[in-house]
């Protein structure tokens, strides 16, 4: 005869008592816990404040690197007669040629705006008539130069001619009003070629660090003298309002005379967190007592109705439809009994429907798969890095290793998931950077995201087949076209929505293909732009009725595709679908 083991029963009082006694012991534990973390995570900030702010300096230093490689390179190759620079500065000395030689270098040095930023201004000086001239386009689109600012130049200039070479190679500082100014200038023959930029370039992308309210960015000279501070405030010039030998961590800049010192706020960066453990802790307290409060009516008015509610349950679970599953005096559970009966024959339907949809989801999603990999793409890229280190063009072959591996990183962790409107956009200038190293002046490109949507979310590629398809029929070109995208906000009544701007100056789409896409038909024929119809299909299966995508040509030459998308961020749920 079998022998059941007794075990011993407890009441749900007890149960409760139990579960304070666990409760208040967890509270014990997490409070010593949260005293480690806390300042583990204190360790955790400052390294990782360090790190960002050592990438940005590194960043810092290779462009300071790059402009004053340009500088010296071009200015120096005066014994050159093949140097294209010297060859103007020859045509300059005829008075009748100085316009077109301020207007054929300007037109060569439009491509520092994308290289260095436009607010790296590169300019040109003549020690003959002492003449100034902005050969970069600056950020307002224009050649414009402050007249006190251009005085200031052409002051230190003189000065630094007088100075010895190792001088010379360094970056100096310039102070015009309240403006303080780094500079760097190479000089030979009477001719200035040099570059300046507004300390609050240099500074400003710091503001991204918490750094708290006494916390601060400071650029310091080689005599521990600051130039220029930011704090919470803003750029402080003033070198007497702020103490910086009281610093948190450096970085140096090997290509400047300079350091950056920064102190980061133990108030300012980390008591917001400290108050959310305690708040926390005190929630967990909180959660304790209201516990033990609620168990009883816990028991008596729900567990029990929930318990016959669920053998119940299970006895409909084993096929008696017709079995009634609440039998107590709780109005919702009986009305949960009529509503699952429902809800058990529409699941049903549902089950049939969600399974067709399945099925269109994943022919999608394959057709989008087969796009995505081209090897003969990657094979090309690779062969052309080996060209680039077969001939000793070790920085090209190292740009372009970089560019593709972002390129393929990007191709192969995206699928189905959305991404930021920023990660396509940079994705995007990947692949037209490639396409440039491999075909040089083939085109230009500009990018612009408005502020206001850079959080913003959309499907993998979609702005990519169009920059693509813009980009194929570039290289087949004489002119060089430009390729522009932009992404704005726009306002729909009480929605939000994004505008994505997709256009270029070359021959447009054919007319055929046009009106086959303002028309909705399918133009993958032949094996021909499967790209755009694949992202088309995805569009709608994403969007709906929401979205809506038009195509045009340009009265002036070119294509256009105008994007717009209900706006959405990476906090909500990209997986719920738009089905019209």
């Amino acid at each position: 005869m079998r022998i059941s083991k007794q075990t011993k029963k407890t009441t749900l009082a007890q149960q409760g008592r139990y579960l304070l006694i666990c409760m208040l012991s967890m509270l014990l534990l997490f409070l010593a816990g949260s005293v480690l973390i806390l300042n583990r995570t204190q360790r955790q900030v400052y390294e990782q404040l360090e790190e960002i702010s050592k990438l940005y300096t590194d960043e810092l230093d290779n462009r300071f690197f790059r402009i004053s490689r340009n500088l010296f390179s071009t200015v120096m190759d005066s014994s050159n007669p093949d140097s294209a620079f010297w060859k103007y500065m020859d045509l300059m000395e005829k008075d009748q040629y100085e316009e077109y030689v301020i207007t054929q270098l300007r037109r060569n040095y439009v491509s520092a705006a994308w290289d260095f930023g436009t607010d790296y201004n590169v300019f040109l000086y003549t020690q003959k008539d002492e003449s100034l001239y902005q050969l970069s386009i600056s950020s307002d689109g224009r050649y414009s130069i402050d007249p006190y600012l251009q005085e200031a130049l052409k002051r230190r200039i003189r000065s630094l001619s007088q100075q010895t070479y190792a001088v010379k190679k360094k970056w100096t500082v310039i102070r015009q009003g309240n403006e303080v100014y780094m500079l760097k200038v190479a000089q030979s023959q009477g001719v200035g070629f040099g570059c300046y930029v507004n300390l609050k370039t240099i500074l400003e992308p710091f503001s991204e660090l918490s750094l708290g309210k006494s916390g601060y960015v400071s650029l310091v000279d080689q005599n521990g003298k600051s130039i220029g501070t930011l704090t919470e405030k803003g750029i402080v010039t003033d070198n007497s309002k702020i103490n910086t030998d009281n610093y948190t961590f450096r970085q140096e800049l090997s290509q400047a005379p300079f350091e950056i010192r920064i102190k980061i706020s133990w108030t300012g960066v980390l008591n917001l967190m400290t108050g959310s453990v305690f708040a926390l802790l005190g929630v967990a307290f909180l959660m304790v007592i209201a516990g033990s409060v609620l168990l009883f009516h816990l028991e008596t008015k729900i567990l029990k109705p929930v318990g016959m509610f669920t053998e119940n349950l299970q006895k409909y679970d084993n096929g008696d439809l017709t079995y009634q599953m609440s039998e107590g005096n709780l109005v919702e559970l009986e009305q949960i009994d009529d509503k699952f009966r429902n809800m058990i024959h529409q699941i049903r339907r549902l089950k049939i429907t969600l399974y067709e949809q399945e099925l269109e989801k994943q022919k999608i999603e394959m057709d989008y798969l087969k796009i995505q990999i081209r090897p003969h793409f990657y094979m090309n890229c690779l062969n052309f890095i080996y060209s680039m280190i077969d001939f000793g063009q070790y920085d090209h072959a190292k740009s372009m290793s970089r560019i593709t591996s972002d390129y393929l990183a990007y191709i192969f962790r995206n699928t189905s998931e959305m991404v930021p409107v920023t990660a396509e956009t940079n994705h995007c200038e990947n692949y037209l950077k490639i396409l440039l190293l491999r075909y040089p002046e083939k085109f230009t490109y500009y990018f612009e995201v408005h502020e206001e949507v850079k959080d913003a979310v959309i499907f993998p590629f979609l702005i990519q087949v169009f920059v693509e398809n813009a980009a194929k029929h570039a290289l087949t070109l004489e002119t060089v076209p430009l390729i522009s995208v932009t992404v704005y906000p726009e306002d729909r009544g009480e929605e939000k929505y994004v505008n994505i701007y997709i256009s270029d100056t070359g021959n447009g789409f054919p007319e055929e293909t046009l009106q086959r896409l303002k028309a909705g038909e399918d133009i993958s024929e032949h094996g021909k732009h499967i790209g755009i119809e694949n992202c088309l299909k995805r569009f709608r299966y994403y969007y709906g009725d929401t979205g809506e995508i038009h195509f045009d040509n340009s009265p002036l030459g070119g294509a256009i595709v105008d994007i717009h998308i209900p706006y959405k961020t990476g906090g909500e749920e990209h997986e719920t679908i738009a089905r019209g």
